[in-house]
This record gives C-alpha cells, structure tokens and sequence, in this order.
C-alpha cells in the first residue's frame, strides 16, 4: 500500500479544504484587482485539489471493484464447500450401513 492509500482519508480532507480556502480567498482577491500571484496560485492550489480528489475518487472505487470481486470469490468458495458436504452427506446415507 503507498504512502498515498494509507493517508487517503487525510489528504481527501486536506485536499477539499484547500479548494474551499482557495475558492473563498479568488472571491477576496478579485475585487481589490491587485493580487495576480496570489490569486494564480489559488487557482493552482485549487487545480491540484481537484486533481487529487479524482485521483482519491479512482483509487476508492478500485477498491470496491477489489472488495466486490473478494466476496464474489468467498461466495462461489463457501457455494462450493456446501455442495461437497451435501454430496457427502449423501453419500453416508446412501451406503448400506455396516
């Protein structure tokens, strides 16, 4: 696992508050008409953050696609293992007994 996946819950949350501070800080700045490099790099900031969240929002959703496919497998696993213990119980009650 990176280092990513393992602090994904906090770079989400990291990543969505620096879109919000962003966001607010362009509605400060555009008014006063005087903050080019700040608001640039805002605009950057907030770029970066929405990057990151599709990456988190991609990672997660492999994750599930993962999780769905372990279970499917567990299921068709235990589907198996009950069928061989019928056809064994079967097989006991249909011997002659001794």
């Amino acid at each position: 696992m990176s280092l990513f996946e393992e602090h994904i819950d906090a770079i989400e949350i990291a990543a969505k508050t620096a879109s919000s501070v962003c966001f607010t800080a362009i509605f400060a700045l555009v008014p006063t008409g005087h903050a080019s490099a700040p608001l640039a790099i805002a605009v950057v900031v907030i770029w970066v953050s929405r990057i990151t969240l599709y990456r988190i929002k991609e990672t997660r959703a492999r994750w599930d696609q993962e999780h769905a496919e372990e279970r499917e497998l567990c299921r068709e696993q235990q589907r198996a293992n009950r069928e061989r213990e019928l056809r064994l119980q079967i097989q006991r009650l249909q011997r002659p007994d001794r």
